[in-house]
């Protein structure tokens, strides 16, 4: 059988090296390189054959799951990405699958383990670990949110309530009113609202308000939108 060609991706220049050392001792895998950086990783998927990419879940941390997008989009077809890791953390797993990855294996079970699951990712295989598996099974489970629902989901509490208020067609003297806030401090919330929500006025953010599922009630004091003052997003 042709050697596996496995590329590792892995910060620490000491383990990618021991890595690429016991790998070379297998007669079924071809180390093709070590790389440190999610780049160089890019550029060796550009240019050379890898069967499999082996990474540190470290890497994942912050804007793990946009690494993984990123270093996919050099290939045309599907490449298989075992991620070794000491981090159990099923939500980080379910957005690493949702991004690409087919295996995850924890470094405690050793080498061994980690060689096996290679072989299976090369077949289309994958591993998860028991306990963990089970967690990123049921959170895939559930429904995502859509894009409006995830910004919306950023604002506070209060700033959720002035959205509310927007919606309801309330202007924002209207608004200080019901609130019981001054028109300066309800001016600087919706500012702060529109820059969490990637808006640039008042009826865009009443818009995506309505694609996240926030709908008005009837409020004596509201007004139609179209009367809200102007100068309501400045």
């Amino acid at each position: 059988m042709t050697p596996s060609r496995v590329l590792i991706l892995d910060s620490q220049r000491a383990v990618s090296g021991a890595l690429a050392v016991a790998l070379h001792a297998e007669h079924d895998f071809e180390v093709v390189k070590t790389v440190h950086t999610v780049e160089a990783a890019a550029t060796v998927l550009g240019i050379l054959d890898v069967d499999i990419l082996l990474l540190d879940a470290e890497l994942l941390r912050g804007d793990g799951v946009d690494i993984i997008r990123e270093l996919l989009l050099r290939r045309s077809d599907r490449l298989p990405i075992v991620v070794m890791t000491d981090i159990d953390d099923s939500r980080l797993a379910t957005e690493a699958v949702r991004a690409g990855v087919s295996s995850w294996v924890p470094k405690r079970l050793g080498l061994q383990h980690l060689m096996s699951v290679l072989r299976g990712a090369r077949n289309g295989e994958s591993w998860f670990p028991p306990p963990l598996l089970g967690a990123v099974l049921a959170d895939l489970a559930r429904p995502q949110p859509s894009p409006a629902e995830e910004k919306i989901s950023t604002l506070t509490s209060r700033e959720r309530e002035i959205l509310q208020c927007m919606v309801n067609g309330l202007d924002r003297t209207a608004i200080a009113r019901r609130l019981f806030l001054s028109a300066n401090t309800v001016r600087t919330r919706i500012q702060n609202l529109l820059g969490k929500l990637d808006v640039h006025s008042a009826q865009e953010a009443v818009a995506l308000a309505a694609r996240a599922g926030i709908s008005g009630d009837e409020a004596p004091d509201a007004r139609p939108f179209s009367r809200l003052n102007p100068h309501l997003s400045h």
